[in-house]
């Protein structure tokens, strides 16, 4: 405030605002038509192409994925035996989320467990064999028992099942699946925050069994 009574700092005041409105005017200016189709059609193909999320439906994947769970998939990854993946589901001709256990080349079956019982042995869930040995998959959780004859998976295509044994429809159903209905690999959980988690790869956890099961 000068001797006259006169305050200056309105003038600094609009000046800034001054500033600021030539600032979003030479943005806007900036920003063309061109350049918006561009940043659209560069989310769509990073949608199209790379990245991808997926809800869970249903218990087949329990207790790895829960109904509810937004996954977060890669399409870029080339997928590998245990892996989780997003498929094109042939049975629902709708997407669905499963875990690779057979490869191209691979002979999958299954037998049932057997547990000793003061009754005698007691059959119970699966054990997976791959090219006749048995595989211990410690995400895995069966009880009812189940056995399927050995399949040779083909070329292109993998042998898919549910984690959750008893509940999951999969490639004991359908057969194995066309490499080119795999969307891509499920790498975390990203919502809800409170299961936030990368997806551990099944290849860092299952192998080969120490003694193999009586069938």
């Amino acid at each position: 405030m000068d001797g006259g009574g006169r305050c200056d700092m309105t003038v600094v005041r609009l000046g800034q605002q001054q500033q600021s409105k030539r600032s979003s005017s030479l943005f806007l200016r900036r920003v063309t038509p061109g350049m918006v189709i561009l940043i659209l059609l560069a989310i769509a193909a990073l949608r199209l192409w790379v990245v991808e999320t997926a809800i869970v439906e249903g218990r087949s994947m329990e207790d790895t994925l829960l109904p509810g769970d937004r996954v977060l998939v890669l399409k870029l990854l080339h997928p590998t035996r245990f892996d989780v993946v997003l498929i094109d589901d042939p049975d629902r001709h709708g997407l669905s989320i499963k875990r690779i256990v057979g490869t191209p080349g691979n002979v999958v079956s299954m037998v049932p467990r057997v547990v000793n019982t003061s009754r005698g042995q007691l059959p119970y869930g699966s054990q997976v064999y791959l090219d006749g040995r048995p595989y211990e998959e410690p995400y895995a959780a069966a009880l009812v028992p189940s056995s399927m004859r050995p399949i040779e998976v083909p070329t292109d295509t993998y042998f898919v099942l549910g984690d959750n044994r008893d509940l999951s429809i999969d490639s004991r159903r359908y057969g194995p699946v066309s490499a080119d209905n795999i969307r891509g690999v499920a790498v975390a959980v990203v919502f809800p925050f409170a299961r936030m988690a990368l997806i551990e790869p099944g290849s860092q956890t299952a192998g080969l069994a120490t003694a193999q099961t009586s069938s």
